[in-house]
């Protein structure tokens, strides 16, 4: 008995020292003292639940909901004044597969093609076992959002990275709203204005105990019995981790939430959290050159836009994911492109992407050219008004449309309007337009390595004991590239599954 203690005893410290060199370690890499130490937990806690969600955008009220369901104590804490972080001013794309939307029209999908989709837009840098506990869940919240909150898409469109159209777009306020709504009624405590700082190691227990927070001025100590659920965003408005992991997008514009700083990955972090897909950031392209919302996006390149560079000519195969699109955008003469497309391709792209294009197009049907794109009655007309060179754009233009009457772009190999699919148009019905666009960062979607279950896996592969993460601060799902809509629903499903993981641990 004596010698089974002394090997507990000799186990336990050689996991804090662990620990503490993990910390001292992600001290290092995350150049930031504050997030260094690892801190132990309080004789008493201010406050005590099952669980412990930071951060209230799309995964952490999903996270809360399933709390509900499990019949777990959760308290969801937001360091901004308002809740919804960067879910709630997304485009609401939510990709998954195998709906009865997509039935209805005549639409074939399944979880097989939507993972191999994945894995083939990920250039299967992504992790596969977390990709396909990823599709699985997407779609049992999506039934649940549908047939029992009554949350519905308002189109499906087929976007970036998809062999089928699988992006379902919903209004993300209603989304959020309804999250919200069933946590706090479950009886799921929401504050919002409380900045958590630091994770609480319980050195008895060998595992995470709590949080440390900062209430209005005033610090607190959470206690987690169960597990804490990090929720917290990715780092687009972290310029020292942007400069760290993505020095090219260090001054890129930014469309994220307010609180997208990295905290999360910094707490983490000084447990030894390890980190993955960080040298595929990206910026997304369509959006007008100063963009302040998602809104000020457009996707038409998916609709039949073909996108040309400074010269007036073409660059890229613009089907492919706008995340490669703005990376080779951006190596263009002065980082400068734009998209070419005509009135009928507008009213396609209007129809089929209310909540994009529809809201950027609209002003036109209204007789009304906004400030951010050119219009003309000829493609040389809207050409010299955007500045180009009239006879070299359409020369493009002639070029690419005896390109789809051939079936075949010998240039760049575009098949389709997005991901290969979709027949392509050509551009011959007036009036014309080019878009001077740019890539934004709207998230880094990278970041903690997770198992399928949403446990945080430190350096050396191990789970840290009571340490879940969901949303765009974890990393696994999308790796080298980003299919459209796999964000929102990315988040909000392993949420899910963190605390249904938290439930289900013995």
């Amino acid at each position: 008995m004596a010698l089974k203690c002394i090997t507990v005893t000799l186990e336990r410290r050689t996991q804090m020292k662990r620990r503490a060199f993990l910390g001292l370690g992600a001290a290092a890499l995350a150049s930031s003292s504050a997030f260094a130490v690892p801190v132990n937990r309080p004789q008493k806690f201010d406050e005590s639940y099952d669980v412990v969600i930071i951060g209230a955008g799309g995964a952490g009220l999903a996270a809360a909901t399933e709390a509900v369901k499990n019949k777990l104590s959760a308290i969801v804490i937001e360091k901004e004044a308002a809740i919804g972080g960067s879910s709630v001013i997304c485009g609401g794309q939510w990709a998954v597969g195998g709906t009865d939307e997509q039935t209805k029209r005549g639409i074939k999908d399944n979880d097989e093609l939507f993972v191999k989709d994945m894995m083939a837009t990920g250039q299967n840098q992504n992790d596969l076992e977390v990709v396909k506990a990823y599709v699985k869940e997407t779609k049992a919240l999506y039934e649940w959002m549908t047939k029992d909150l009554g949350v519905n898409p308002v189109s499906v469109t087929l976007s970036g990275g998809m062999s089928v159209p699988r992006a379902h777009t919903f209004k993300p306020a209603e989304v959020i709203e309804a999250l919200r709504k069933f946590a706090v009624n479950g009886g799921v405590k929401v504050v919002t204005r409380t900045k958590a700082e630091r994770l609480l190691w319980d050195y008895e227990k060998n595992c995470i105990a709590g949080v440390r927070a900062n209430r209005r001025g005033k610090t607190i100590t959470i206690e987690a019995r169960k597990g804490v659920v990090l929720a917290a965003g990715g780092f687009s408005r972290n310029p020292k981790m942007l400069k760290k992991y993505a020095p090219l997008l260090e001054n890129a514009a930014v469309i994220a939430g307010l609180g997208t700083q990295g905290d999360g990955i910094l707490m983490a972090q000084a447990y030894g959290a390890d980190m993955i897909d960080t040298n595929y950031i990206k910026a997304s392209y369509g959006f007008t050159l100063k963009p302040s919302t998602i809104k000020d996006m457009a996707l038409t390149q998916f609709k039949g836009a073909i996108v040309v560079n400074k010269t007036g000519k073409r660059f890229m195969d613009e089907s492919i994911s706008y995340k490669t699109q703005a990376d080779i955008a951006f190596a263009q003469p002065e980082g400068k492109s734009w998209m070419v497309f005509d009135d009928k391709i507008r009213k396609t792209a209007m129809k089929m992407d209310p909540l994009q294009d529809g809201i950027l197009w609209k002003s036109i049907d209204e007789g009304k050219c906004p400030s951010y794109v050119f219009m003309g009655n000829t493609i040389e007309e809207a050409a010299q008004k955007a500045g180009l060179d009239p006879k070299v754009v359409a020369e493009t233009v002639k070029n690419y449309n005896s390109y789809v009457d051939a079936g075949k772009d010998p240039e760049f190999g575009r098949e389709g309007l997005a991901s290969g699919k979709g027949k392509l148009v050509k551009i011959d019905q007036a009036p014309f337009f080019i878009f001077p666009s740019v890539g934004a960062m709207i998230g880094t979607y990278c970041g903690i390595r997770i198992t399928p279950k949403a446990e945080v896996l430190d350096v050396f592969g191990d789970r840290i004991p009571h340490l879940y993460a969901a949303g765009e601060m974890t990393g696994g799902v999308h790796g080298a590239s980003y299919m459209t809509g796999t964000a929102f629903s990315k988040a909000m499903s392993f949420g899910r599954i963190a605390v249904r993981s938290i439930a289900q641990a013995k």
